[in-house]
């Protein structure tokens, strides 16, 4: 009798075909393969045949016709085969609890029996878990059979919480056939797996299918096969289906009246729900009725300190809920720890808060107040941003309550935390609808060293931000908290940072209103013009063009910055100062130049001398362009510069000082010396026009004399010809008196003998001046008149000399021109005839 191995070959009364392997009567011709019939305890044998090439008609015969030890033997085989089936089935036992569906079991030996002998029989691995007492959770994982990774993989899902790589595993299975994809579709639409679920279009449209087939063949299983139908579709149930959920309502496992409860939305099972003992079933019914805007469920909530109740709800509460359950959501949030702050902004993050009712706007404003000093004030300032976004709300009440709320937060908020608050997107809102509580707030933070340099590094940025706006009632908000920060008291420690935040945003447009801000300061507050320059040090170049484009005069501009201006600006100031200035303003302008280079000598001497020496060229220029009136401003100069030269020696350089590598006396030697030789030729130029200045003077008081004494003997010159000509027209008259009268001859004249005159002889005298005339030389004509003036006969005089009276009267115009020509030769008669003669 052979040996009673187990090989599969019996299910009850039914035999397997080893030809097929399917199961039919015993001791008949398969009607599936025409395999004829082989006893049961030969079926092992039989597959080993049939493996080995023997044809399925004529296995029978050869079975039979096998010899007793050859048959024991290869059964032998076979059920040792079979017995590692027999144990990968005891392993999937442990599954069947948790599974819905049945005929796993056989499925799994249906499978292996058309694998054997072929096949190598399923072994368990080194690295696997035991198949007896794993837990199915690692069988799950780490299985290297599939039918039991499978079956321990559904049978995870099943319970509610499979990881994510044993779930993709079973939606994978939702693509094959048999009882094992049908249980993956129950698994993947339980309640508490569906919603991890992400299904392909072909995993879709399969779990469709084997809902339905389910559905029909297992008539035990219609309510969970129309609740997979359902969430397939996400259509309403066919009536069949509708019929299976409500009857499902009544079924005695909890589970399933859930879950048809959610698939029909049924209001008073969900609430019945809200009582059970399993927490996750709580929370889900808390959801689903919060998504169907359940009253009854907002009574409950309104009376509740649950905070898992309010979180619960807020998941599926819809945005536009009606506002008795807002009221009862909002209500229940404020009694909270925390405002339940981030699942309200979770819930609310998509509905801006301008589209909400006058009544929805006042509920949240009323939430905001009553959660004050529960909210954190990051989600403070996040709840403001949601509130503020719109520019049309942002003027409302309610939206000053939520600015109230944030600013309360905000300030008590612990010095660690204030630098990672102010990057919170919403510091920025907060700051745009600030009022002089955010002025104060910023104004201690500000000295805070561990927020300081990113709040005003976000100053600084401000007005880029709230430009993106393009609202005009923002305008001048960021400089409003700029000065804020910058009032007293206790300024010294906001100078670093803000330096620090300058140098970041140097490149950051849309400032203007900033360095405005900052201008006006300088202009209002001269007591901290000097802290303003070194703070904004940056900025310098706009406030000093700001300066320049303001009325006033230079040298109140010069006075304000050189006093309040950093040490190193002073020699630019002097050349703005100095050298574009007209040399007619250098007199007004070099004493405050001249005042600074006092002040900053000892303390600042290599750029305290590079201003001097901007001031130095241009007065040296001016002076030898011949602008004397400088020369007062040059000995001033000259008389200060030794000792300025004396303390640029003495002081100490300055590790500020750096920058410049050397003081400019020696330049500034180069203008003193050409200053000096100027003013040492200009005093010989004085001297030598002083003495030239003497002799012009003496020789025009000579010239002067002379010309005095030239023109009285040219008036005793006049005298005597006129009275010559006077005598001579006389002796005329005369004559033609005589000749008319008498008629006798005169007789011949005698010549009258006229001496020397007792003057020195001149050059003048025997001059002939008349060439070829009688009368040739002055002393000829000087003779012949002071003859006349001696004789009283002038015809005879003139007949003594020679002469008609025709002669003479031709003579005497020819002198007469002479002397009208030569006022010399005048001068000259005059003197002969005044003399005495011998």
């Amino acid at each position: 009798m052979a040996p009673p191995w187990e090989n599969g070959a019996r299910r009850g009364t039914w035999t397997r075909c080893p030809g097929c392997t399917r199961f039919k009567s015993p001791g008949s011709r398969c009607p599936a393969c025409a395999c004829g019939a082989i006893p049961a305890e030969r079926y092992g044998a039989a597959r080993m045949l049939l493996h080995g090439g023997v044809d399925r008609f004529a296995l029978a015969e050869r079975v039979a016709a096998l010899e007793p030890s050859l048959a024991r033997q290869l059964e032998a085989r076979y059920a040792h085969a079979w017995a590692c089936v027999c144990r990968l089935v005891e392993a999937t036992r442990r599954c069947l609890p948790h599974l819905t569906l049945g005929g796993f079991v056989e499925e799994v030996e249906d499978h292996w029996a058309g694998l054997l002998p072929g096949s190598e029989p399923p072994l368990r691995h080194e690295d696997e878990p035991a198949w007896e007492d794993a837990p199915l959770e690692l069988l799950a994982r780490r299985g290297h059979v599939p039918d039991l990774r499978q079956l321990a993989g559904l049978a995870e899902v099943n319970q509610g919480v499979p990881a994510y790589d044993v779930l993709a595993s079973v939606v994978a299975l939702l693509t094959g056939d048999g009882v094992v994809a049908q249980e993956a579709a129950l698994a993947v639409t339980r309640w508490r797996v569906w919603p991890r679920v992400r299904l392909g279009r072909s995993q879709h449209e399969a779990l469709v299918r084997h809902a339905r087939a389910i559905f029909e063949r297992f008539p035990d299983h219609s309510a969970r096969a129309a609740v997979a139908w359902v969430r397939a579709t996400g259509e309403e149930p066919e009536l069949d289906l509708f019929h299976a959920l409500r009857m499902g309502l009544g079924h005695e496992d909890a589970d399933i009246r859930f879950e048809c409860a959610l698939c029909l939305d049924d209001e008073d099972t969900l609430l019945e729900a809200l009582d059970s003992e399993v927490p996750e079933r709580v929370s889900e019914a808390r959801r689903a009725l919060a998504s169907l805007g359940s009253s009854r469920l907002a009574e409950r909530l309104s009376v509740t300190s649950d905070a898992g109740f309010a979180r619960d709800v807020l998941k599926r509460l819809p945005t536009s809920c009606p506002l008795e359950s807002l009221d009862a959501v909002l209500t229940a949030a404020a009694r909270m720890e925390g405002g339940l702050a981030s699942e309200l902004r979770a819930w609310t993050l998509h509905r801006p808060f301008a589209e909400l009712s006058p009544e929805a706007q006042g509920r949240w404003a009323r939430w905001a107040r009553d959660a004050r000093g529960r909210v954190s004030a990051e989600e403070a300032l996040r709840f403001l941003e949601w509130a503020g976004a719109a520019a049309e709300s942002r003027g409302s009440e309610a939206v000053r309550v939520f600015r109230d709320t944030a600013t309360r937060a905000v300030g008590a908020v612990p010095s660690s935390e204030r630098a990672e608050l102010v990057r919170a997107s919403g510091f920025v809102h907060w700051l745009a609808l600030g009022d002089g509580d955010v002025a104060a707030l910023l104004h201690t933070w500000a000295r805070d060293a561990a927020c300081a340099e990113p709040l005003l590094d976000l100053l600084l940025s401000l007005p880029v931000r709230l430009g993106r706006w393009e609202e005009e009632q923002h305008t001048g908000q960021a400089a409003r908290l700029l000065m804020a920060v910058w009032e007293r008291p206790d300024r010294a420690p906001v100078h670093a940072p803000l330096r620090k935040a300058l140098r970041s945003n140097l490149g950051t447009s849309q400032r203007q209103e900033l360095i405005d801000a900052v201008w006006l300061r300088f202009q209002r507050h001269p007591s901290e013009r000097a802290e303003l320059l070194a703070t904004f040090a940056p900025w310098r170049r706009e406030l000093w063009e700001r300066q320049l484009a303001s009325s006033g005069a230079p040298t109140g501009w010069f006075e304000t910055w050189w006093r309040a201006d950093s040490p190193l600006q002073l020699p630019a100031l002097v050349e703005w100062f100095i050298r574009e200035a007209p040399a007619q303003a250098l007199p007004e302008r070099l004493p405050f130049v001249w005042e600074a280079a006092h002040a900053r000598v000892d303390a600042w001497p290599r750029s305290t001398s590079h201003a001097v020496s901007w001031a130095a060229g241009p007065l040296n220029n001016a002076l030898r362009e011949g602008h004397d009136f400088l020369i007062p401003q040059v000995e001033r100069f000259l008389e200060w510069f030794p000792d300025f030269e004396r303390r640029v020696l003495a002081a100490p350089v300055p590790d500020e000082e750096s920058s410049y590598q050397r003081h400019l006396l020696e330049d500034i030697h180069v203008d003193v010396q050409m200053m000096r030789r100027y003013l040492e030729q200009r005093r010989e130029d004085a001297e030598r026009e002083r003495e030239l200045e003497l002799r012009r003077r003496v020789e025009e008081s000579r010239r002067r004399d002379q010309e005095r004494q030239l023109a009285l003997q040219h008036e005793e010159a006049e005298r005597a010809r006129q009275e010559a000509e006077r005598r001579r027209q006389a002796l005329e008259a005369h004559r033609l008196r005589l000749l008319a009268t008498a008629d006798i001859v005169p007789p011949p004249a005698r010549r009258v003998p006229v001496g020397v005159p007792r003057v020195q002889a001149a050059p003048l005298d025997e001059e002939p001046l008349l060439p070829g005339a009688r009368l040739a030389t002055l002393m000829d004509y000087a003779r012949l008149l002071k003859a006349m003036m001696a004789s009283g006969d002038m015809l005879g005089v003139l007949a003594s000399w020679d002469l008609s009276l025709q002669d003479w009267s031709t003579e005497a115009r020819e002198w007469t021109q002479v002397m009208v020509r030569r006022p010399d030769v005048t001068l000259r008669l005059g003197q002969l005839m005044a003399a005495p003669w011998d």
